[in-house]
């Protein structure tokens, strides 16, 4: 293709239609870099226009997510709504320092910094250069059929049919695409922490000086990070035997949470006591490793194909580059079956690794008793070095330079 290899092939005269389901990072992302490769994308969305900014609370931007965006040309817009991130500071529950992993030389190494940002307005980033550059996004067009030809697939969506020549499920953890098309897949597991969090005015909280301050509670996790008089951005994660969650009345949730961090160290207890409610909590799921992440015609990627927990800090930033990669392969390749073995051939071992950092920490998040928290201050100091290495390998892969190329693991 480019306008394509996949184009020559077929013999057709107009530009392959690509369907994307989920207007999400990397369904996005994915349709913004096809687009400026000459094709058709056409994004399938089960949300409302103004829903898709509204979405999540704030995510932080690794470098290689960052600069995946560069590929697309929004780094700089992306860089400035949020905060640069220069460091994780690490406490116990008494707020000794137990840990420091310095980002600080992030934008010198790899190119571009750390970044907290809203997910909305990363979302609605993304939107708007979609919607810019005259790509088809169908709201309120939830997937709830696909079927597969020689020709093409047929989607199934908000009530049409729509052929397009191949489709790429971008449509999260609970894909319903990978459910249609690949049943035998393992379904995601509850790993049993539930997470919450929120973006408030606390003047009375010092600045961070760029650093996300995290706390290991007795009974919770913290982090939070303010630049300057902005807001606190702020999230929680606690062990939970139970998947369900009723949040119920938001101010009694927040009281929950208040409780939860009663005694903690640092800011942790001014910045809930000022949270006058809490609406949404959010169980963490891993996924099993797929077998498969494609058919002939369909393609899973980002939280479809790999799910990322939150621990990595990693999930948009792999999503992002999925999007750069898989439109690199499917315009290199002469079909969608051979676009979509390397496009798993470049991502699968780079994204597991991330999927293994990020179980890594979700594990020290779980420590209650006494022992397992003297245990986890006596070891963390030792292998925080050890995974900000295992971090760096994953900055180091530039995405908007060398997409096709074998990645940093």
């Amino acid at each position: 293709m480019s306008n394509g290899t996949l184009l020559k092939a077929s013999g057709k005269t107009r530009l392959p239609t690509i369907g994307i389901a989920g207007a999400g990072i990397g369904g996005l992302a994915l349709a913004i870099a096809l687009r400026r490769k000459g094709y058709a994308p056409v994004v399938f969305e089960r949300r409302q226009r103004g829903q898709v900014g509204e979405e999540g609370i704030f995510l932080t931007l690794a470098p290689n997510g960052l600069n995946a965006l560069r590929g697309l040309g929004l780094a700089e817009v992306v860089g400035a709504k949020g905060v640069v991130t220069t460091g994780i500071a690490l406490h116990n529950e008494h707020g000794r320092q137990i840990g420091l992993v310095d980002y600080a030389a992030h934008a010198q190494a790899f190119g571009a910094p750390s970044v907290t940002i809203r997910r909305g307005a990363l979302s609605e980033t993304l939107l708007d250069a979609a919607l810019a550059e005259g790509i088809e996004v169908h709201f309120g067009a939830a997937i709830d059929g696909v079927s597969e030809s020689s020709d093409g697939v047929t989607v199934s969506a908000g009530g049409a049919r729509q052929q397009v020549d191949l489709l790429a499920a971008a449509d999260g953890l609970r894909s319903v695409v990978r459910r249609l098309v690949l049943p035998h897949l393992p379904k995601p597991v509850f790993n049993g922490l539930i997470g919450s969090g929120g973006i408030i005015d606390v003047p009375s909280v010092a600045p961070t000086g760029g650093r996300m301050l995290m706390t290991f509670g007795p009974r919770a996790f913290f982090g939070y990070i303010k630049h300057g008089d902005g807001p606190v951005y702020w999230f929680d994660s606690y062990p939970s035997a139970e998947e369900t969650i009723r949040v119920g009345d938001p101010a009694t949730f927040a009281r929950f949470l208040r409780e939860l961090h009663r005694g903690d160290p640092l800011a942790n207890s001014a910045i809930l006591a000022a949270v006058p409610g809490v609406s949404s909590a959010y169980p963490d799921y891993d996924i099993p490793s797929l077998k498969d992440w494609f058919t002939d015609r369909v393609v899973l990627m980002g939280d479809a194909a790999h799910a990322v927990t939150p621990h990595s800090g990693q999930g948009a930033s792999m999503a992002l580059e999925d999007a750069l990669v898989l439109a690199a392969c499917i315009e290199a390749e002469a079909s969608p079956l051979a676009a979509f073995r390397r496009f798993e051939s470049l991502r699968r071992e780079r994204v597991e690794a991330a999927v293994a950092l990020g179980r890594q920490g979700g594990q020290q998040k779980k420590a209650q008793s006494w022992l397992a928290l003297r245990l986890r201050d006596l070891i963390l100091p030792l292998v925080v070095p050890l995974g900000q290495k295992a971090q760096e390998k994953l900055f180091a892969f530039r995405a908007d330079r060398s997409p096709l190329a074998q990645p940093a693991r």
